[in-house]
């Protein structure tokens, strides 16, 4: 029953992060009063809270490791997730920090296609998927691996949502980005 629980909470986490994409809540929430940097704020402090508490109820679920114990896989594990943290240092080089988490208002701006965003499109995405499957391959009790099957099945919804909202606000200039730059792996052509 614990790992139902752990796919709900989950699943919770994932609505949470589909509506606040959604533009409609958006403008519903703006004709009530609530200003774009207050509901990102808000939705930042939700999914860093709901996060902390999602993995602290993963790690508490206990049970034996899936995979064997191996030094080796270890230091995979640890290159993964460390890869990920990296490209999230990249991503913050291009994204404002303040105006992503809402401690500063988004200024209406251009398609930023500078930095790691020239050579992917989602790299927040990509190092969620780095570091959950390091997660799970550091910690490879049936827990991880289902936190982990959670945020793989959720990715695409996540992304098709992004995608969406994407072209909305800038178009065929957005289209054409995304046709010369992928979505989550660098190419390996030259360009």
């Amino acid at each position: 029953m614990q790992y139902v629980w752990l796919v709900v909470f989950w699943g919770a986490y994932f609505l949470h992060h589909s509506l606040f994409s959604a533009a409609g809540l958006k403008e519903k929430l703006i004709q009530k009063g609530f200003s774009l940097r207050t509901q990102r704020l808000a939705y930042s402090l939700i999914s860093l809270i709901g996060l902390f508490l999602i993995l602290l109820y993963n790690g508490i679920i206990g049970g034996e490791a899936i995979l064997m114990d191996h030094r080796l896989l270890k230091a995979f594990a640890l290159f993964l997730a460390a890869s990920g943290v990296f490209i999230v240092r990249e991503a913050f080089k291009t994204y404002d920090f303040r105006a992503f988490v809402g401690l500063q208002n988004e200024e209406n701006r251009n398609l930023e296609v500078t930095g790691i965003l020239k050579h992917i499109r989602h790299p927040l995405y990509s190092a969620t998927i780095l570091i959950f499957s390091g997660f799970f391959l550091y910690d490879s009790r049936l827990a991880s691996l289902v936190t982990l099957m959670c945020v793989l099945t959720y990715l695409p919804i996540g992304i098709w949502l992004e995608e969406k909202k994407l072209v909305k606000k800038f178009g065929q200039e957005y289209l054409n980005y995304s046709n010369k730059v992928p979505m989550l792996i660098p190419s390996l052509k030259r360009r």
